[in-house]
């Protein structure tokens, strides 16, 4: 009898332990992001701008373009304000080098820069979520993970790297952005948002909203394409990524890697909304990278004030069918085609810092 009534206190008890260790493990991601937001202030304080998503002005690799200096992520300019400095210096001396190409181990768990270091399997704590298990490094692909990553617009991301001027992140040889160029207003404008990292070895959908493959996904879709896979059973599993090389190449596994579909997520579906692109290998796809988390309800974000605020799964995104080329006129060089408010309700214009409207969750 005494054993049963310990029992019954034990299975009582435990979901009130979970959802205290839950809590704990948000209010530490929203601090994480909280930081983050401070070292892009921190940033623009030191050179007068905010941190580019590829070829970085602040680390010179704007001015080595055409080979691997430009596919430097956005993260180590903010190395120096997170108690990075060793790992910024390493990246500084890849970017100085004389070498012809010599980066490729930013991405490569199999390449060394010109210190004989390889880099790109280091995790960095600061850009990880504790709420999400598949940051840690798995064995078949040493690529460090990351949960924290830009919001480059509202719009479908292609492969490769562009210049996203409705975001906060500015390709180096193209531009920067400034506290000026943000019109929509700082508080009303999420520059930094976090997404769960893409499953490893699991026959589970880890990815929030789930994750599949629209093959004929395109610039022009209606983002209900990516959404229609749930009703279709189209959701993957780990039994669709046959290949290491392809699971090495999902979003959220290069942390250092600023091809727009491995690192960045855009504000056209709701948080915990589905994740899709046209191919496995997610760095050459066309992709929707859609903010997610553990976090019950919804996702934290960061705001270009460095606020943190936590968006509800809920907030108004629009109509999901609408074609975007038919709405905006958008050509294959969409992100300076598009201009004016987002066509994604207050969730889309969010994402943008310069749409002409200022609204806030």
């Amino acid at each position: 009898m005494v054993i049963a009534i310990i029992g019954v206190l034990i299975a009582l008890l435990l979901p009130a332990v979970q959802a205290a260790r839950e809590a704990a493990r948000r209010t530490e991601c929203t601090n994480k992001l909280k930081q983050l937001g401070i070292a892009l202030h921190n940033h623009h304080d030191t050179y007068g701008f905010f941190p580019n998503s590829s070829c970085s002005k602040t680390l010179g690799a704007d001015k080595n373009t055409a080979d691997s200096r430009e596919r430097i992520s956005f993260l180590p300019a903010f190395f120096p304000f997170i108690e990075q400095q060793a790992i910024y210096e390493l990246i500084k001396t890849c970017v100085d080098s004389t070498v012809s190409n010599p980066c490729n181990w930013i991405w490569d768990v199999n390449s060394t820069g010109p210190t004989t270091v390889k880099i790109a399997g280091q995790p960095i704590a600061a850009v990880q979520c504790p709420s999400d298990s598949e940051v840690v490094t798995k064995p078949d692909i040493n690529m460090a993970r990351i949960n924290y990553r830009p919001i480059l617009g509202d719009t479908i991301l292609p492969g490769g790297l562009l210049d996203c001027q409705r975001s906060l992140f500015r390709k180096g040889t193209d531009g920067e952005t400034t506290f000026s160029s943000i019109i929509d207003g700082s508080s009303n404008s999420v520059v930094l948002a976090e997404a769960a990292v893409m499953f490893d070895n699991s026959k589970k959908t880890h990815i929030i909203g789930g994750a599949g493959i629209v093959s004929g996904l395109s610039l022009t879709s209606k983002p209900s394409d990516c959404t229609a896979l749930i009703a279709s059973g189209g959701l993957m599993d780990s039994t669709a990524i046959t290949s290491a090389d392809d699971r090495g190449r999902m979003y959220g596994k290069r942390l250092y890697d600023a091809r727009m579909p491995v690192l960045s997520l855009v504000t056209v579906l709701p948080p915990n909304s589905p994740t899709c692109g046209n191919q496995a290998q997610w760095d050459n796809a066309t992709t929707i990278n859609t903010v997610s988390s553990y976090h019950t309800g919804g996702a934290n974000v960061t705001f270009a004030d460095a606020s943190v605020r936590f968006i509800s799964q809920t907030i108004d995104a629009d109509d999901p069918n609408q074609l975007i080329a038919t709405v905006t006129g958008i050509s294959s060089n969409h992100y300076k085609n598009y201009t004016g408010p987002s066509i994604w309700g207050v969730w889309g214009a969010l994402g943008t810092i310069n749409g002409s409207e200022s609204k806030s969750p």
